[in-house]
């Protein structure tokens, strides 16, 4: 069978060029945000130009949120995006997502000191706006759900499935849905095709902190990882929560799902892949980024600006949260006056970097991917060392919160999972599939 490749693009956030966004309306919002907003035309036309440059990669999936927040007219110029890339030979296959409606007012522009309220998007307009993007040639339909199934290649299916839920508190996937989703798995199976999934929020936690964060993961997450994984799909792209992460759930039966998850196209760390499934069973995944984009992007690189504005992003809100005393400590406290105060030796290499910016890089990683700083490095040795010196705290943590969730009760192991990753594969790696594909 010759191989398959497609891109994966999700979060493009587009915010369209005729809306104002300026003042301080505008910078109260961007500064707390890390997707870049205002530049996004800039960033996105860049993106698609280097995806149209490869002439060999015809399919993009986008797995939702592709407006700011449910502006009308940001879908017009986002649809005329997608349009241009349709007449340079793509097809597209996507779903929408809770950033992608608005029925409560909510969307605006920014002027000045005031927030100027637009037309929003009803969610009952999406599929037949977006027609030509995936559900006007679906091969199956949940229309309640807005899910469908796709035809992408000879043998290879695509299971688009939608998951706003309640479009309130319950982000997940309903019961008829589900069972709608397991019937095409199976006839999938049966005809010899194989399946996989795409969807905006993910699958699994992708760190050891996400299981704390409620929308960080689908609602009844691990009950539908156990569904999908002992059904056969064992393969999932997601979105949603702007980070780099390949994450596996095995069940009881030993069946194992493989969830995603990629970056946010116009933030931090502005990532998509290409997906290529060969004819020897496995999956060779690729990551890439958006290399420049027509913007003032103040004498930064691409990739220097969108750091910058993910770190502004936490050190504002460690600004909020921390009292001018404590903020006018940390701004000159090292690493080698925190291991002075606890007693523990930090090496050489990193005795002098702030622990303020420690702080915002280990935060930065948790999305970026790829984690660092494993078993071994200066890094992980002197937060080991601290965790010891803090264990008679988190020791009380560990009684009083682990029972509630389980990742609290062993803290020095939750720590020292989040800036450590041994697979480092968050970016580029090659997974084994476990059904053939006939072709």
């Amino acid at each position: 069978m010759e191989s398959f490749s497609f891109f994966l693009v999700t979060d493009t956030h587009y915010y369209d060029t005729s809306f104002r966004r300026t003042g301080n309306a505008y910078e109260n919002r961007s500064r707390t945000d890390q997707k870049c907003v205002a530049e996004t035309p800039a960033i996105i036309d860049a993106g698609f130009e280097q995806l149209a440059a490869d002439r060999d990669t015809e399919v993009i999936l986008i797995p939702g949120d592709l407006v700011y927040r449910g502006e009308y007219q940001s879908h017009v110029g986002f649809r005329e995006r997608l349009y241009m890339l349709k007449e340079q030979g793509k097809r597209i296959y996507l779903i929408t997502a809770r950033h992608d409606y608005c029925e409560d007012g909510e969307p605006v522009e920014f002027e000045g000191d005031e927030l100027i309220p637009v037309n929003g998007m009803p969610r009952a307009e999406l599929r037949d706006f977006y027609k030509d993007f995936g559900f006007g040639d679906a091969i199956s339909k949940h229309k309640e759900s807005m899910s469908y199934v796709a035809q992408l290649a000879d043998g290879i299916r695509l299971l688009a499935l939608n998951c706003d839920g309640d479009c309130k508190d319950f982000k997940g996937i309903w019961d008829n849905q589900m069972q709608w989703a397991l019937e095409q798995i199976k006839k999938a199976h049966d005809e010899g095709q194989y399946i996989f999934a795409m969807t905006h929020y993910p699958l699994l936690p992708f760190s050891p902190i996400m299981n704390l964060i409620g929308d960080a993961k689908l609602t009844d997450w691990e009950k539908r990882a156990n569904e999908f994984a002992d059904a056969g799909l064992d393969l999932i792209f997601t979105g949603h929560m702007h980070a780099q992460a390949v994450t596996d759930h095995t069940t009881k039966n030993g069946n194992k799902i493989t969830d995603v998850q990629t970056g946010c196209f116009v933030g931090c760390p502005c990532a998509y892949r290409r997906v290529t499934f060969n004819a020897d069973n496995t999956a060779e995944i690729k990551s890439y980024t958006i290399h420049d984009f027509d913007y003032d992007k103040q004498g930064k690189t691409a990739s220097e600006y969108f750091r910058w504005r993910f770190d502004r992003m936490i050190n504002w809100k460690m600004d909020e949260i921390l009292p001018a005393p404590a903020k006018k400590i940390l701004d000159k406290f090292t690493l080698k006056k925190l291991g002075r105060l606890l007693w523990f030796k930090v090496d050489k290499s990193i005795e002098n970097r702030l622990a303020k910016d420690v702080g915002v890089e280990l935060v930065r990683n948790i999305f970026v991917g790829n984690e660092p700083y494993v078993k071994g490095t200066p890094m992980y040795e002197a937060m080991a060392k601290l965790l010891k010196r803090l264990h008679p705290v988190t020791h009380i943590v560990e009684r009083k919160m682990g029972a509630k969730n389980p990742v609290l009760s062993d803290i020095d192991s939750f720590v020292l999972s989040m800036i450590g990753d041994e697979k480092q594969r968050d970016y580029d790696t090659v997974l084994n599939l476990n059904r053939k594909m006939n072709g």
